[in-house]
C-alpha cells in the first residue's frame, strides 16, 4: 500500500519525504527491541518487553549494555542473512541481551570489557542460530538460554580478576521473590524485581501465580537456598506449567516435578561450579526443560498434560483456545467425520446398542431410512426393493485413501443372514495413522472405488445393501485402528450433522447419534456461501461504534504463510482466522487488541452453516473471559486452569429479511433480569456480503458497519463503471 502511494506521488511530480519511512523503521526497531526483552518471560508482547527494559534502567550502565547488545546482535543477524522473522521476533537477540546484562553486571566499563562484550554478542548470535537448527528443527526443542550460558562461561575467564559474582542478599519471602525476579535481568534487586513482576502480571496471571507458588515452596523448604535455586524453579514451573503445556492440574504436576528436578540438579552442580569459580546461574532450568519436553514427546497419545500444538499465545490464550477447540469441534481425534449418506437417515442401533454392537465392536452405528410412521419399507417388506435405504449411495465420511474393498458377497433375502461372511461387502478407508472407517453390508457389485483410490468427503463409495450378518438392508459404520475386516472398534463421533426432530433442526458440531435419532448432513447452499466469501486482498472499511465513541478500521482479507484464511485490521494489527468450506463459515480465533471490530465479527459470525433450512438452529461456544467484568478477569485467569467454566454457550439461527440474511445469536447465560448476557445480529446482503454487525453485552451496545473501499483514482484517468456480482468496479 505504502509503495503504491509513493509511486502515485512520484508520477504526479510530488517529492516523497523520507522522514515517514525513517520513522517507520525506527518504530519497527523499537518494537523488535521490546520483543527481545519480552522473550525472557516467554512473552510476545512489546508492552511486556518495555516494562523489562524499564527494569534494567534501574542500573543505567546495564541498560545501555543491554540495548547495545541487542542492536549489535540484530546487525550481526542481518549481515549473516538469518531469517527476518526470527530477527523481528527477538529470537536471535535475547541471548545476546542476557550476555550484555551479565557481563555489564560483573565488570566495570573499559575498552577491554567493551571488546569482550562485542565478541561475546556476535558469538551468541552464531550459537543461537546453530541451536535453532539443531534443537528446534531437528528435535522440536526450545533453545532457551543455552547460547547465553555457553558464551558467558567461555568469556568469563577473560574478565579482570576479582569480578564479583551475581548474588542475592538474604531477606523475607517477598524480598527474596522480587530479587529472584530481578535476577532474570541480572539485577537481583527489589526495585528491578517489582518492574519484572509488573511485566509478568501483564503477560500472564497464570505464570505469575506459578512462579510465586513454586518460589514460596522453595523458600519454605530452605530459606538459605531459595534465592539461588528459586529462580530456576520459577522458570521451570512457568515453562512446563503454562508455556509448552496447556495450563491445568496435569501441567501443574509436571511443573512441580520439573521444579524439584531442577532443584536437585542445582544442589548437585552448585559445589562443582563453585570449585571452578563459576556461578551456576540458570543451568538447572536449561537442563530440566529440554529433558522433560523430550521425554513427553515420546508419548503415544497426547493425554494430560496436553501439549500446545497450535500457534502459541499467552497461557490464558492457550487455555481458552484449547477448550474452545475441544468444546466446539469434538475431542475424540483429529479427523472430522460426517454422516456417510445423503438425505435423512435414522440411527437404528447406536453405541453399545444391545444387538450386535457389544464388546470390542460396541463403538458402531447402524442407519436406515424410515418414513413418517417409523417404517423402513413399503408394501409387505418381503423384497429388498421395498426398503427405502436399499441401494442408496454410501459416501466417504472423511477424506482418505481406500484401504480395502470386498464387493462379491451376495445380498441376503429379507430375514436371513450370512454368518460365513459376517461383514458382507465392505469398504475400509484410511484417514490417519490408526484411524480407519469401515462401511459394511453394502450391495454386491456396487463399489465405485478400488483399493488405493484417494477419496474426498462425500464421494460415493458404494450402495447400501443387505450382505453379511444383515437381515434387512441397513448401513453399518465403525471406526477402527487397522484395515482388517472385523477389527475391534474405537470411539466414534460424527461432526457437522443436523438432528431432525419435531421441534426443528439442530446442527451439532460433534454428535454420537443414539437410537431413534434422525440425522442428515449440512445441505450446502451456494447463495449463502457467497454471502460470506471475502475476496482475497479486498479491503473493507469498518465503522466501529461503541456507545458514543466512533473509530474506523480497514479490514483486508488474505491468506497467511500456513495457508489459513485471515481478516486483518490494518490499524490495530488484529487478525481473525476463519475457514470457508462448502458446508459453512467458521471463525477459529481472533488475535489482537480487544478494541478491534474483528472481535465483534467473531461473536456474531462464530459459525454459520451454509444450509437454507429456515428451521435450522445451531449452538457454538465463545471464550468466556472477554464477557466477564474487567475487575473479575484477573481472578478468573488464576482459577481457569482448575476447572472454571471456559466458554459461553451461544444459540444461533438465520432468517430472511427481505433480500438480506440475518444471523442472530443469544447466549444461554442470562443476567439477573432474565436478559441474555450477549445478543448478536449480523446482516448480509446479496452482491455486498457482510453489511453490519450488532452486539449487545450485558446491555452495552457495539456496532460495526462495513462497506467496500473504493480504489484510488489517478487524476485525469477515465472512469468506466462495470457491473460485478459484488457491486460495481471502477476502471
Amino acid at each position: 500500500m505504502a509503495v503504491s502511494a509513493a509511486h502515485a506521488a512520484l508520477a504526479a511530480g510530488w517529492r516523497v519525504d523520507a522522514a515517514p519511512r525513517a520513522g517507520a523503521a525506527a518504530q519497527r526497531l523499537a518494537e523488535t527491541l521490546c520483543l527481545t526483552y519480552a522473550q525472557l518471560l516467554f512473552s510476545r508482547s512489546p508492552r511486556v518487553g518495555a516494562l523489562l527494559l524499564l527494569a534494567t534502567a534501574t542500573a543505567p550502565a546495564a541498560a545501555l549494555a543491554g540495548v547495545a547488545s541487542v542492536l549489535l546482535a540484530l546487525a550481526t543477524a542481518s549481515a549473516l542473512g538469518l531469517p527476518p522473522e526470527q530477527r523481528r521476533s527477538g529470537q536471535l537477540s535475547y541471548n545476546a541481551l542476557m550476555v550484555g546484562l551479565a557481563l555489564s553486571a560483573l565488570t566495570p566499563p573499559s575498552p577491554f570489557a567493551l571488546g569482550v562484550l562485542v565478541v561475546a554478542v556476535v558469538a551468541s548470535v552464531l550459537v543461537t542460530a546453530a541451536l535453532h537448527l539443531a534443537l528446534g528443527v531437528g528435535h522440536g526443542l526450545p533453545v532457551l538460554t543455552l547460547p547465553f550460558l555457553a558464551v558467558f562461561y567461555l568469556t568469563i575467564g577473560a574478565l579482570p580478576q576479582g569480578a564479583a559474582p551475581l548474588a542475592l542478599s538474604e531477606g523475607g519471602l517477598l524480598a527474596s521473590y522480587l530479587q529472584a525476579l530481578g535476577s532474570i535481568l541480572c539485577a537481583p534487586r527489589v526495585d528491578a524485581g517489582l518492574l519484572v513482576l509488573a511485566a509478568l502480571l501483564l503477560h500472564s496471571r497464570i505464570a505469575a501465580a506459578l512462579s510465586l507458588s513454586v518460589f514460596a515452596l522453595a523458600f519454605h523448604l530452605s530459606p538459605a537456598l531459595a534465592p539461588s535455586l528459586g529462580l530456576n524453579a520459577m522458570l521451570v514451573a512457568m515453562a512446563l506449567g503454562a508455556v509448552w503445556f496447556i495450563p491445568g492440574p496435569a501441567s501443574y504436576a509436571i511443573a512441580l516435578a520439573g521444579s524439584l528436578v531442577s532443584g536437585a540438579l542445582g544442589l548437585g552442580l552448585a559445589a562443582r561450579f563453585e570449585r571452578l569459580g563459576l556461578p551456576i546461574l540458570i543451568v538447572p532450568f536449561n537442563l530440566t526443560v529440554p529433558l522433560v519436553l523430550y521425554v513427553m514427546r515420546q508419548r503415544v497419545s497426547d493425554g494430560g498434560p496436553h501439549a500446545v500444538d497450535f500457534a502459541p499465545g499467552t497461557p490464558e490464550q492457550n487455555l481458552a483456545y484449547f477448550h474452545s477447540r475441544r468444546e466446539r469441534f469434538g475431542a475424540v481425534r483429529g479427523v472430522r467425520f460426517t454422516a456417510p449418506f445423503r438425505g435423512r437417515w435414522t440411527c437404528t442401533q447406536g453405541v453399545s446398542g444391545g444387538l450386535t454392537h457389544e464388546g470390542v465392536w460396541r463403538h458402531a452405528l447402524d442407519f436406515e431410512v424410515l418414513d413418517a410412521d417409523g417404517r423402513s419399507f413399503s408394501g409387505d417388506g418381503s423384497s429388498l426393493e421395498d426398503y427405502s435405504c436399499y441401494r442408496l449411495p454410501v459416501t466417504a465420511p472423511a477424506a482418505g485413501v481406500v484401504a480395502r474393498v470386498i464387493d462379491g458377497v451376495p445380498d441376503n433375502p429379507v430375514g436371513e443372514v450370512n454368518l460365513d461372511d459376517n461383514w458382507g461387502n465392505v469398504v475400509i478407508v484410511y484417514h490417519a495413522p490408526g484411524v480407519y472407517s469401515c462401511l459394511a453390508h453394502l450391495a454386491p457389485g456396487s463399489a465405485r472405488v478400488r483399493e488405493g483410490d484417494p477419496v474426498a468427503v462425500g464421494d460415493v463409495l458404494a450402495l447400501c445393501g443387505n450382505s453379511g450378518r444383515s437381515a434387512t438392508p441397513h448401513l453399518h459404520l465403525q471406526l477402527q485402528a487397522s484395515a482388517d475386516v472385523g477389527a475391534a472398534t474405537i470411539p466414534i463421533e460424527l461432526h457437522d450433522v443436523v438432528e431432525v426432530s419435531a421441534s426443528g433442526e439442530l446442527l451439532h458440531a460433534a454428535r454420537v447419534p443414539s437410537r431413534g435419532e434422525v440425522i442428515r448432513r449440512v445441505e450446502a447452499d451456494d447463495e449463502r456461501a457467497l454471502l460470506l466469501r471475502f475476496g482475497y486482498g479486498e479491503p473493507r472499511h469498518a465503522r466501529y461504534l461503541d456507545g458514543r465513541r466512533e473509530r474506523s478500521e480497514q479490514l483486508t482479507a488474505g491468506i497467511d504463510l500456513l495457508g489459513r484464511c485471515v481478516l486483518r485490521s490494518e490499524s490495530t494489527d488484529a487478525v481473525l482466522y476463519y475457514e470457508h468450506t462448502p458446508s459453512g463459515f467458521t471463525v477459529h480465533d481472533v488475535v489482537g487488541p480487544s478494541g478491534s471490530s474483528l472481535h465483534l465479527l467473531r461473536v456474531a459470525l462464530s459459525r454459520v452453516p451454509f444450509d437454507a433450512s429456515s428451521s435450522l438452529r445451531w449452538n457454538d461456544r465463545l471464550p468466556l473471559r472477554p464477557f466477564l467484568p474487567v475487575w473479575l478477569r484477573a481472578l478468573y485467569d488464576v482459577v481457569s486452569p482448575l476447572g472454571a467454566p471456559s466458554s459461553l454457550s451461544m444459540n444461533y439461527s438465520a432468517r430472511r429479511e427481505g433480500a438480506s440474511l440475518l444471523v442472530e445469536g443469544r447466549s444461554d447465560r442470562s443476567s439477573r433480569d432474565g436478559s441474555p448476557w450477549v445478543v448478536s445480529a449480523a446482516r448480509l446482503s446479496p452482491g455486498v456480503g457482510l453489511v453490519s454487525v450488532d452486539v449487545r453485552v450485558r446491555g452495552r451496545r457495539q456496532r460495526v458497519d462495513l462497506s467496500p473501499v473504493a480504489p484510488p483514482v489517478e487524476e485525469g484517468a477515465r472512469i468506466t463503471i462495470l457491473p460485478t456480482e459484488r457491486g460495481t468496479a471502477h476502471v
